[in-house]
């Protein structure tokens, strides 16, 4: 980003304090190079502030709403109080995915023998346009492999896929299928209710939903760490439903959505 970048009002941006006076506080905001927001004493904690270091020091590292941009004068304005705990958990993590993601792709760079700048401007639009962060699409690349080497093409793919698989976790997947089951048997409500209520997820880390979609279809889904868990789950899963519904003579059958 170059200096003349601004944020945006209502934006939530992380900072380095610099500087600490008596009526507020200095913050270099380090997603926006050369530039500095202002947090008001009365914006930096709820309630009554006497002394402010108490509660903002030089150094600390803090996540601030914007508040108010003026373009011309390079103006911005924050507050810290009105950062809930979770959305400064949630925002400085992120931060951290993308200092992150950006040193993995210099060293994706280095073994396609391309420059660092060259291969950030080739992919960096792209990706935050179908990812929504650099990080976002290491986190691709590790749960869609297939479809990320389709989506892209270049030298920098295969050292990216690497670079992916040796050092990021991915997030929890979700996969759906679709059970379909009609009986025509005096107690086939009693055999459905005991069919769908058969599976459950085997390991802790795993959730496991069954849900209509309008008799006599009903969506499975499973949300686990990753595919291959989740992948067995369901197999697990629509094999008991099966399994529990066959005594009634009805139909079924099983279909991966």
């Amino acid at each position: 980003m170059s200096p003349a970048e601004l944020p945006e009002e209502g934006e939530f941006v992380i900072g380095r304090v610099s500087e600490v006076r008596n009526h507020g506080a200095n913050v270099e905001l380090l997603e926006y190079p050369g530039q500095k927001g202002f947090v008001h004493i009365s914006e930096v904690a709820s309630g009554w502030v006497k002394y402010i270091r108490d509660f903002i020091r030089e150094g600390q590292m803090v996540v601030a709403k914007v508040t108010r941009v003026k373009p011309k004068r390079h103006i911005v304005d924050m507050s810290v109080r009105q950062v809930s705990g979770h959305r400064k958990q949630a925002r400085i993590r992120e931060w951290k995915n993308e200092q992150r993601a950006t040193k993995l792709l210099e060293l994706v760079a280095g073994e396609a023998k391309l420059k660092p700048e060259a291969l950030l401007e080739e992919v960096s639009e792209p990706f935050r346009e179908n990812y929504g962060t650099l990080y976002g699409a290491f986190e691709a690349a590790v749960v869609d492999t297939a479809g990320f080497t389709k989506a892209h093409k270049g030298k920098w793919v295969k050292p990216f896929l690497a670079a992916a698989e040796a050092n990021i976790t991915p997030p929890f997947v979700t996969i759906e299928g679709r059970l379909t089951l009609t009986s025509w048997a005096p107690d086939g409500v009693e055999h459905l209710r005991k069919a769908l209520t058969a599976p459950a997820a085997q390991e802790e880390d795993t959730t496991l939903e069954i849900s209509s979609d309008g008799a006599p279809d009903y969506r499975i889904r499973v949300r686990a760490p990753d595919f291959k868990q989740a992948e067995r789950e369901l197999k697990q899963a629509t094999d008991a439903v099966l399994k529990g519904f066959k005594p009634s003579g009805g139909e079924a059958s099983f279909e991966r959505l």
